[in-house]
């Protein structure tokens, strides 16, 4: 009889020890295929046992915007490679009279984009004796719209009273240069 009473407490034994116990703590399951669980007591040491192990799952406490000090942004595209090239015209098509010539056009096309609406402008700069009197215009208008895209200008220098016999002969003698300004419109 006492051989029989040792035997059942060392079934019972046995099956305690092999018999996945309750969780003690309370946890929140992630799913029914997944053998985890998610930590929700705050106890550095819960009490889980095999097969189960513990995830921490992430959870937001906090959102916090990013904000970004943007300066004024214009550019010109490929301005390295441009230039304007006067051709002698009638003095008539530059708005001046015969009594100033010889004049002078020329134009080239820019492309602008910038983040704020630009009001262009233009400083011209000379370079020897050869102009006297002179301007500088953007044909089709003076602004570009700030959306970041790319907006096609015309930018224009018309000269009068040009003492031409000062320069050498050539296709590009150098007679100054201009700049394209900006402001904000």
């Amino acid at each position: 009889m006492i051989k029989r009473t040792l035997i059942a407490i060392a079934v019972v034994a046995l099956l305690a020890a092999t018999v996945n116990a309750a969780i003690e703590d309370p946890y929140y399951f992630t799913g029914p295929d997944k053998m985890s669980a998610v930590k929700v007591d705050g106890k550095d040491t819960p009490t889980i046992r095999w097969p189960y192990k513990i995830v921490y799952d992430e959870l937001v406490v906090c959102n916090i915007p990013i904000k970004m000090k943007v300066g004024m942004f214009v550019q010109v595209k490929e301005c390295k490679d441009k230039k304007i090239i006067l051709e002698q015209v009638n003095c008539s098509d530059i708005g001046q009279g015969a009594d100033k010539y010889p004049c002078y056009l020329g134009c080239v096309s820019l492309d602008i984009r910038a983040n704020f609406d630009v009001k262009l402008g233009s400083a011209l700069h000379k370079s020897g004796d050869t102009i006297v009197d002179w301007a500088a215009y953007y044909d089709g208008g003076d602004t570009v719209t700030g959306d970041g895209d790319w907006h096609g200008v015309k930018l224009c220098v018309k000269a009068w009273n040009t003492k031409i016999y000062k320069a050498s002969p050539g296709d590009e003698v150098s007679v100054g240069s201009v700049d394209v300004t900006v402001k904000p419109q």
